[in-house]
């Protein structure tokens, strides 16, 4: 498995001298302020901060604009005017100095979407043609390129499935002479650790880019193919795919995890099941000249009316030299209501299942550059909350009852943000279903630990985005967290101390 096949070894040797001696310091992160953008789903997404007008700019798909919302004053969050998109379907939005560029899919399945490029008074400087749904937008560390993962999704009935694909828009001109390229999976087979979810397609129809972390060096941008358990290498200066890299699973068997909604309570056990890592967020940072990539292990299926690869344990058929104790384990109290795959599994094609795979890998993971997973977080997720938050543990939202969504994905880690505070490298992730949030120091990558954990107020549910606002460019002086919540339409900044 590789990022990039002609990448060096990573020698983990320099590293670890990087910050070995310095003890991970203990963060709190404490709500300052919030503010309610609309009364639930699609006005509170994806969040950016621009440091110069101390403001946040969110996507809200709900009504078509991005939303602005002042910090100025970041004890009281104000609404200020927004960006209007024409009712655009905004999925992202990302900032660079003065400019502010925003992501938004047509209604067909395989209609081009576009980006809109502004300055930050609001002003309409240019837009660019992608490719279907771009459902990511990120600048380069210079602000010369912006690259969009155009996700692709199938219509519903799925009698349309456009490819994915990549979109690199080159600024070096200025906007209004911007060079677009349409960057392509054509050829591209699916490599070990990936799959194909759609029997019968193309890994470039199958594959669905979620999302997009350039490089430190803006060299190279790393795209997460999250239904195909991958990751694709964009060469920036060829505009090219350079490589698509599978992820592997995870073995439950050597780990624990509660994968039952129907066993009465937390229980945390070993089981004969490989979690697919499936990441949507995707995060890049450099130690010692070398990078690292961090990614928020959430998982996703494919399940449209015209085709769904979603069924559970119990209604397979398992191996029985593979699974002997199969009635056992297809209780309901067992791996029985597990979500699964009905397209993987059958390793000799004889019609039953060799193995059982599960979405997402309830974790967050760092991999080097070369593809090697240096760190998983494990069950840790999972364990914190039962212990500190259990009546909200594996539940649908702080209303829903614990335990609610062990069958499925878990806690369901998706947003990510890095930051770095007193010279170290943090990562806070973002659980989407039972809201909490973690801080990881990562500083040195093959040995992070977890330095915080916050349950927000009830007010919130869903993070969405995450955006880290360091000291140097908040408006008190103190690094600050951003989130953007999806379900309560909500945006809320906490002070980080320690």
């Amino acid at each position: 498995m590789s990022f990039l096949s002609k990448s060096k070894p990573i020698m983990l040797s320099a590293v670890l001298t990087a910050a070995a001696s310095v003890p991970a310091a203990a963060l709190d992160m404490t709500e300052k302020a919030s503010i309610k953008i609309g009364d639930g789903e699609g006005y509170a997404e994806m969040i950016r901060y621009h440091a110069p007008s101390q403001s946040l700019f969110v996507t809200a798909s709900e009504t078509g604009t991005l939303e602005r919302i002042s910090m100025a004053n970041p004890s009281a969050l104000g609404l200020a005017t927004p960006f209007d998109l024409d009712g655009g379907n905004v999925t992202a939005v990302a900032v660079h100095g003065d400019l502010v560029a925003a992501s938004i899919k047509a209604d067909a399945a395989d209609a081009p979407g576009e980006v809109k490029l502004y300055d930050t008074n609001g002003t309409l400087l240019a837009s660019y043609p992608t490719g279907a749904l771009p459902d990511n937008v990120a600048f380069s560390p210079d602000g010369r390129y912006m690259l969009t993962a155009n996700e692709g999704e199938p219509s519903d009935d799925y009698s349309v499935d456009p490819e994915g694909s990549f979109t690199l828009i080159d600024l070096a001109n200025g906007p209004t002479s911007a060079v677009v390229t349409q960057i392509s999976l054509d050829g591209f087979s699916a490599p070990a650790g990936s799959r194909i979810v759609k029997p019968g397609s193309s890994f470039a129809a199958d594959a669905e880019p979620e999302y997009v972390a350039f490089a430190p060096d803006g060299k190279l941008a790393y795209v997460t193919l999250q239904e195909n358990n991958a990751v694709a290498v964009i060469d920036i200066a060829s505009a090219s795919v350079a490589a698509v890299s599978g992820l592997g699973t995870k073995n439950v068997s050597r780990t624990s995890h509660d994968m039952s909604n129907k066993d009465s309570g937390i229980n945390m056990k070993r089981w004969p099941v490989l979690m697919m890592y499936q990441p949507d967020a995707i995060a890049a940072y450099e130690v010692k000249g070398a990078t690292y990539l961090v990614t928020a292990n959430e998982g996703d299926a494919k399940d449209y009316d015209g085709f769904s690869e979603e069924t559970r344990v119990g209604k397979l058929q398992l191996d029985k030299t593979m699974f002997p104790n199969s009635d056992v384990l297809q209780l309901p109290e067992n791996l029985g209501r597990l979500k699964t795959t009905t397209t993987g599994g059958d390793t000799d094609g004889d019609g039953d299942h060799d193995l059982i795979f599960a979405y997402g890998g309830r974790s967050f993971s760092i991999w080097a550059e070369d593809g090697t997973l240096i760190f998983d977080s494990g069950n840790a997720f999972e364990n914190v909350i039962s212990r500190r938050s259990p009546q909200l543990f594996n539940a649908n939202g702080s209303m829903e009852k614990a335990d609610d969504r062990s069958d499925d994905k878990g806690p369901e880690p998706e947003a990510l943000a890095l930051g770095e505070i007193d010279g170290r490298t943090y990562a806070f992730i973002g659980m989407e279903r039972n809201n909490a949030i973690f801080a990881y120091d990562i500083t040195l990558p093959s040995d992070p630990h977890m330095v915080g954990y916050m349950m927000p107020s009830s007010a919130h549910n869903s993070p969405e985005g995450l955006e880290f606002i360091s000291s140097a460019d908040s408006p008190t002086g103190k690094p600050l967290l951003a989130i953007a919540y999806e379900m309560t339409g909500t945006v809320a900044v906490y002070e980080i101390s320690h």
